[in-house]
């Protein structure tokens, strides 16, 4: 215990909280009335604010990195009963609480340490600019700020908005009708169930469709652990992590790909021999007209993705729950509301970029590796249908969907980032340092990505899995009649 009330005094004493300086405004109503000299003052003071800033950022970077290797050493002190051995079953709870209290608190006041001189050098460099801008407007010269300007009554210039800068970069182009019509798909073999097939036909060969549903993964995490096993020489445990974030899906071109996907699943069904009916056909019913819809595209998180899921309109974003699921709008005492025709719902799901994680074990060694690469698969995909009321004994949820959990749909879809090394490195040196107590050698290694999304190319693949498993639904349809 001895050991470990200095160090908890030491870092809890270096982590006071600092009250945070004035925000700096970058415009100020009074800024045209600034003379010459008073302008390169004030830009001289922004200077010693930006290496202020930028010193203090440093500062903090080095307190969340002793904080956190600080959090490391306590956990391997803590296992291996090193506060223990130095204080008994006291020092143990003592140092190891107070230590691990003490690492996280220094760890989360130096990231926000960071964050506050980011945040202040940011304003200061745009206050900057705006002086600067005003300093030359005024025709004010460096060597002699104390002179009046050459046109003192100049005010700052404010740049005219141009077409350019609205304009979207070719990533965020549309994709073309051509591939939205399912064109560039390929052939794929994509196996799938059917269940209740009969339904299809119990109404006349009548069909409804009134929405279809795509998700999308907007950012996500792929982590894989691996320790040493009994009979190996050690303890050493690897982690390895990656993070991703994909650029260039919003609403409006998500809602351009379910409606591509809902069309295609419509014609494929009118070619296989069915009436087939659409939103525009029924919006007007009252089942459908009073039917509660999503407040926006759904977002979801689960299993370390982070998703979107959208239809072809916000009209067509239906609530779902959880005894109907996604026909909960349309039941009434589990049955269909719809009497003229068997209901039809899709849902497709897509990930992208492709991310996995393993780890292995040698002889005398273990590894984690993340991966992630700019490809896409299909995830699932269903097309579940509500038919008319029929005695039977049920076996599964009526429609068509794919039995394997994994389709490659696209080897690439955007541009891929090469990675940026986020591994703790103090904490994974310490680590290595510390494994001598025979706690063991944690090392972790942290990625970060980002996918850039080629629209034309992303359309592509979804279109692929959507043209291939509709192709499927169509050959149940058929074989129904």
């Amino acid at each position: 215990m001895r050991n470990s009330v200095p160090f908890c005094f030491a870092l809890c004493a270096g982590v006071a909280l600092a009250q945070a300086p004035a925000p700096i405004e970058r415009v100020k109503i009074t800024d045209n009335d600034l003379t010459c000299l008073a302008t390169y003052n004030e830009l001289q003071g922004l200077d010693k604010i930006v290496a202020e800033s930028k010193s203090a950022r440093e500062s903090g970077q080095t307190t969340a990195t002793a904080g956190q290797a600080a959090g490391v050493a306590a956990e391997v002190a803590s296992r291996t009963g090193l506060f223990g051995s130095v204080g008994g079953l006291a020092g143990h709870l003592f140092g190891s609480v107070a230590s691990k209290t003490a690492a996280n608190v220094a760890e989360q006041q130096g990231q926000m340490s960071v964050a506050q001189a980011a945040e202040r050098e940011k304003q200061a460099l745009a206050r900057k600019e705006h002086l600067t801008q005003i300093f030359l407007a005024k025709g004010c010269s460096a060597s002699d700020p104390s002179a009046p300007g050459k046109t003192p009554n100049a005010t700052t210039p404010v740049p005219a908005p141009t077409q350019a800068a609205s304009a979207p970069p070719p990533s965020a182009a549309d994709a073309s009708a051509e591939t939205l019509a399912g064109k560039r798909a390929t052939p794929l073999q994509i196996a799938v169930e059917a269940i209740n097939p009969e339904d299809l036909a119990g109404s006349n060969k009548t069909l409804l469709i009134p929405t279809t549903y795509v998700t999308l993964v907007t950012e996500g995490r792929v982590s894989a652990t691996k320790q040493s096993g009994a009979f190996q020489q050690g303890n050493a445990t690897a982690r390895a992590s990656a993070n991703f974030k994909v650029n260039g899906i919003d609403k409006a071109y998500a809602q351009k790909l379910a409606k591509a996907a809902l069309d295609n699943l419509v014609g494929q069904l009118r070619g296989a021999g069915y009436t087939v009916l659409t939103y525009a056909d029924v919006k007007d019913r009252d089942v459908f007209r009073n039917a509660a819809r999503e407040a926006g595209p759904k977002v979801d998180s689960e299993g370390g993705l982070n998703t979107l899921t959208v239809a072809p309109s916000d009209e067509q974003l239906f609530q779902s729950g959880f005894a109907g699921g996604l026909f909960s709008e349309f039941i009434a005492g589990g049955k269909t509301r719809i009497a003229d025709a068997t209901l039809i719902i899709p849902n497709y799901v897509f990930h992208a970029p492709q991310a996995w994680a393993e780890g292995s074990r040698g002889y005398n060694s273990v590894s984690a590796t993340a991966n992630v690469v700019h490809g896409m698969n299909m995830a699932s995909a269903r097309a579940t249908w509500l038919g008319q009321p029929v005695s039977r004994m049920m076996r599964g949820i009526p429609g068509v969907a794919t039995t394997k959990p994994v389709i490659n749909v696209s080897e690439k879809v955007g541009a891929l980032s090469s990675g940026t090394d986020a591994s703790p490195a103090a904490g994974n040196a310490l680590s290595s340092a510390l494994s001598v107590f025979g706690g063991g050698n944690i090392q972790r290694s942290v990625t970060n990505y980002e996918l850039t999304i080629d629209r034309e190319a992303f359309a592509a693949g979804v279109m692929n899995g959507v043209q291939n498993f509709n192709a499927e639904v169509a050959k149940v349809a058929a074989a129904a009649r």
